[in-house]
């Protein structure tokens, strides 16, 4: 008789009357608190079958039911040096029933060695019954030494006596007793195993002279070598795909699927072969046989030569441009193999993927135009590097076919034994090493930069795409390859494998093991994304019984039918409109401004990909152009109002709001390419702010209300709480001091109002600040809260401004002769050792903010503290060189900074300008980093970060200051010249080959932002210094 604690909610009936046990309210209450809000607590309840009586009626019969513990098995020979062997009762009949069942399937056939396979199908049981269980038994082990049961010895010894504890059957008993839900998990586990093991013998036999006729050459393949069995996610009952080696040395893949649609994509990449590819695709050869099939094992090999690796990325830019317009997703680095210069997908289960919605429900409607024209591009494929699993603290892990590199963690920590074998044996989260299959055309050693290859994938896409449109009646045709999909089985994944897996694997924790309710509540935490996308709830019942089965949650649906179906083949949810209409749709409608988009957003993915990689921008080369005269104001207004445009027919708008697809990083690491965030330094706030400060000087209402439109968004994103950090840009001080400047130009109070309010939610995040630079910590707290501070007197500003610099003092180090930070985010990355010099990241900007801090508050400690960090900064000016060394280990071999806005002299200067009157010495400084800048300032980009704008800020500024004629007519020649650029051939991002983006500090609205400022220096605030 199996215990009720171990049978979940949906197995259970509508429970007992009777008393109802006060815990039993307590537990109600806090499996309400765990979804986000009323409504979905009730819309849980009803897809159950339940109300809160109900609910508590069952709850209450847990708590009075009493505890039936499992009768274990004869373990038989079943043995184990670790602690599985406390699942000996279950595991021992398992493996008798395995090999009775292998042996019965396998009838007279020589094909398999019955033994031999049982123990290779059996090994993954175990391996796996010991990570479902490896919390539970180290519990259990504290809990046995601090009662002394473990005697004397070493902590070796102390260890070995409990494992030897758990061989007795019971013990076992009692263990499955206090966790029946592990014992029933365990149990569905072996079934499973012994099931499959079952069905894949069957098939084996059955199919092994077929193997040898396709795959072996007509060859016999011999008798079944090894297994290699859970290469892939469990699905449907713990299948799993399997790697079979033959005594042959043939090797395959067996897929418990349908195969059709691989079949079927074979059959279309042999028709555009013959249709007069460059460079020929080649395809895994495939079997269908039902519900299951084999693959051609492919062999994972670098390339021969350079060569060779261009005409991989051509292919590569090919089969990017097949899989948009068959609408595939999830095409990540584990379904692509490198086998020379032949890249060959390994899994298409995810092609032709039906129309779910990209839109959700909290977002405005401008966000959901731009997500959905992200979903329905290029970006969605999965080949394109991105980051997934970003949280709004950073983080993230490029899996994706192209971009994913070597020497990547893991984004969350997964639960590993420390100290295994000994009595102080505990788990720890760690982040681990993401293990990438052969999908690089180079040897795992080799460093491979992947923007050396972008004019191969750029030319390999843009020849299949232009070839499907030339042959597109063909393609189209009733009884072309795109119509033999119809009927075709494709999966569809309605979330990350990665999110399924960590809410599986966190559902073995023992608190969850005592009562199968409490597991029941923790896998609601599906439910919590149905606040923005409220079609899950429909699936959510079927999700949580795969997950109670062990398995990766299912669903599929034929190729011309968007009807979902579960892993038990029923119908889940309303239809969508299916993959093959759209991918009908996609070809009759592409076109070269359709090839135009996508190259842009290509460009741009693999741009976030060179800076991740290197954590530094790969600057693009362009003409630098040079005026013989000023602009006149109107001249530069005039190409500020040209960018002010182009940020118009990029936007998506719609109700009263605006977005835009761009690069945007979190707190200045962690870049991606997608619809923008509320942040200054790459998002909405720096945009809004441009476009207002644009219609300001040049009367156009349009970019008035577009950047109006534009802060609407930004109020939703704020409101779903998708601002985090500290910094000045890229944080919450930096979008309070968007909104305090928005109030005025756009004469809206409530938005000085609502910075004031983000203000005033900073401190506990400045207390736990370990960033403490002007882009993403402290500091820039200090300096972007000025403007809150100045133009809302009765805001908490000042306050918050102290916090920060006490902040800034309780953590700073001693660095002879001064003192320093280091940033958490570079020390983490491996970036930097000690404290950097520069305006961004390093000892200017944090100085600085100290130095302004001390000029409000009136502390003399601040000023103090503003003075030593410069003291240290100056350790690193390289007088040969008259420029500051750059100490980030990827400075390179000379070891002299970019001169720039982030790091080196451009922001440098800026610092000694505004600290004139605090630091001694400040004014050589500034005229040591303008000189500098003269000479190696420009040229980099046009952008205000690093490039032109920024550095004609610094002349600015300086010549304003110190009413240097001579250096203002310089400034204004260089403003001239970055205006002819502008018009000659556009404005050059501070991206990889100079990808247009929205940003400010990198981008388009820096870069209006350094026109408006050189037209108008005084009227314009300086945004790179957060002035108002």
């Amino acid at each position: 008789m199996e215990s009720l604690h171990a049978v979940p909610l949906a197995d259970r009936g509508p429970g007992q009357p009777g008393p109802v046990a006060e815990v039993a309210e307590r537990r109600r209450e806090r499996w309400r608190d765990f979804l986000p809000d009323a409504d979905l607590w009730v819309r849980r309840l009803v897809q159950s079958g339940l109300d809160e009586a109900t609910l508590l009626q069952l709850l209450s019969e847990s708590e009075h039911a009493p505890r039936i513990g499992p009768v274990p098995g004869d373990p038989g020979d079943f043995l184990s040096e670790d602690f599985e062997r406390a699942a000996a009762g279950l595991l021992g009949p398992a493996r008798r029933r395995m090999l009775a069942e292998v042996t019965s399937a396998a009838g007279a056939s020589e094909v398999v060695d019955c033994d031999s396979i049982t123990t290779q199908l059996f090994e993954p049981l175990c391996t796996s019954v010991h990570r479902m269980m490896s919390r539970t038994i180290t519990l259990e082990l504290h809990l046995a030494k601090l009662r002394g049961e473990l005697g004397d010895g070493t902590s070796a010894e102390r260890y070995q006596k409990f494992l030897a504890s758990l061989d007795d059957l019971d013990r076992q008993r009692r263990l499955f007793t206090d966790y029946p839900v592990l014992w029933r998990q365990l149990s569905v586990l072996a079934g499973q195993a012994v099931t499959n093991a079952r069905i894949l013998t069957e098939r084996l036999v059955s199919d092994a002279a077929m193997i040898g006729e396709v795959f072996g050459g007509g060859a016999d393949p011999g008798a079944v070598d090894t297994v290699f069995p859970g290469t892939g996610d469990r699905h449907r009952r713990g299948q799993s795909v399997a790697r079979i080696r033959w005594t042959s040395g043939l090797e395959v893949i067996y897929k418990p699927r349908s195969l059709r649609v691989d079949q079927h994509f074979t059959d279309l990449i042999e028709h555009l072969n013959a249709a007069g590819l460059t460079h020929p695709l080649r395809t895994a050869r495939a079997v269908e046989r039902g519900e299951y099939g084999w693959v051609e094992f492919i062999t994972a090999k670098p390339c021969a030569d350079l060569p060779a690796v261009r005409r991989f990325y051509h292919r590569q830019g090919s089969l990017l441009a097949l899989l948009e317009l068959l609408g595939t997703n999830d095409m990540h680095a584990e379904n692509l193999i490198a086998s020379g210069e032949d890249p060959v997908l390994i899994d298409l289960e995810t092609l032709l993927q039906p129309g779910l919605p990209a839109a959700t429900a909290r977002a405005g409607d401008a966000e959901n135009a731009a997500a959905t024209a992200a979903r329905r591009s290029v970006l969605q494929v999965g080949l394109l590097p991105t980051l997934t699993w970003r949280s709004k603290d950073g983080g993230g892990v490029d899996i994706s076919g192209l971009g994913s590199r070597p020497g990547q963690l893991t984004a969350v920590g997964y639960p590993v034994l420390t100290d295994a074998g000994t009595d102080a044996m505990r788990v720890q989260l760690e982040r681990l090493p993401v293990d990438l299959p052969d999908h690089r055309p180079v040897a795992k050693d080799v460093e491979l930069n992947l923007l050396d290859y972008t004019d191969d994938l750029i030319a390999g896409y843009t020849e299949l795409h232009r070839l499907c449109r030339h042959h597109k009646t063909a393609l189209l045709a009733d009884d072309g390859p795109l119509a033999a999909f119809a009927g075709d089985t494709v999966r569809v994944v309605l979330r990350s494998t990665m999110a399924y897996a960590t809410v599986l694997q966190t559902g073995f924790h023992p608190d969850l093991l005592r009562d199968a309710l409490e597991r029941d509540r923790h896998f609601d935490y599906l439910w919590r994304q149905v606040v923005d996308l409220p079609m899950l709830a429909d699936f959510i019942a079927a999700e949580q019984r795969d997950l109670w089965r062990n398995d990766i949650p299912f669903f599929t649906c034929r190729a011309d039918d968007g009807q979902l179906v579960d892993s038990d083949d029923r119908p889940v949810g309303a239809p969508f409109q299916s993959g093959l209409e759209l991918a009908r749709a996609r070809l009759a409608t592409q076109d070269e401004e359709h090839l135009d988009r996508q190259l842009a957003l290509i460009r741009g993915s693999l741009a976030t990909a060179a800076i991740n990689a290197a954590d530094e921008v790969v600057l693009p080369e362009y003409a630098l152009r040079r005026a013989d005269r000023p602009a006149s104001k109107d001249e530069l207004l005039k190409v500020a109002a040209s960018i002010g445009d182009q940020l118009a027919a990029t936007a998506f708008e719609a109700r009263g709001s605006a977005q835009w697809l761009g690069l945007s990083s979190q707190q200045g690491r962690n870049w991606t390419l997608g619809p923008l965030e509320p942040d200054l330094f790459n998002g909405l706030s720096g945009v809004a702010l441009f476009l207002a400060e644009l219609g300001r000087a040049t009367g156009d209402r349009r970019h008035l209300e577009l950047a109006a439109r534009a802060v609407a968004t930004i109020r939703s994103q704020l409101a779903r709480d998708l601002a985090a950090g500290v910094g000045g840009m890229a944080g919450q001080p930096g979008i309070a001091y968007a909104l305090a400047r928005l109030s005025s130009l756009l004469g809206d109070e409530s938005l000085l109002t609502a910075a004031a309010e983000l203000t005033a939610g900073l401190g506990e995040t400045i207390a736990s600040d370990n960033q403490y630079d002007l882009v993403a910590g402290s500091a820039g707290t200090i300096a972007a809260l000025r403007a809150v501070q100045a133009l809302r007197p009765d805001s908490t500003a000042t306050a918050m401004i102290t916090a920060a610099a006490d902040r800034l003092l309780a953590t700073s180090e001693p660095w002879e002769p001064g003192i320093g930070w280091r940033p958490a985010g570079m020390l983490s990355a491996g970036l930097a050792e000690v404290p950097l010099a520069g305006l961004g990241h390093g000892m200017a900007g944090i100085g600085w903010a100290l130095a302004e801090a001390g000029r409000l508050t009136g502390s003399p400690s601040y000023t103090e503290a503003a003075r030593q960090a410069i003291e240290y900064e100056r350790t690193l000016y390289d007088a040969g060189r008259e420029a500051w060394r750059d100490v980030r280990t990827t400075s390179g071999a000379d070891g002299v900074s970019i001169r720039a806005w982030c790091h080196g002299s451009v922001g440098i200067g800026l610092s000694r300008l505004r600290m004139l009157d605090v630091v001694p010495g400040a004014a050589d400084e500034l005229q040591a980093a303008i000189e500098d800048t003269r000479l190696h300032g420009f040229g980099l980009s046009h952008s205000l970060c690093h490039g032109d704008a920024g550095s004609i800020e610094l002349l600015l500024l300086a010549a304003l200051a110190l009413d240097d004629a001579d250096l203002l007519a310089e400034a204004q020649l260089h403003a001239a010249g970055l205006a002819a650029g502008i018009r000659a051939y556009g404005p050059v991002c501070g991206v990889p080959f100079g990808t247009p983006t929205p940003s400010l500090m990198v981008g388009l609205a820096g870069i209006g932002f350094g026109l408006l400022r050189a037209a108008d220096p005084v009227g314009v605030p300086s945004v790179a210094l957060l002035d108002w």
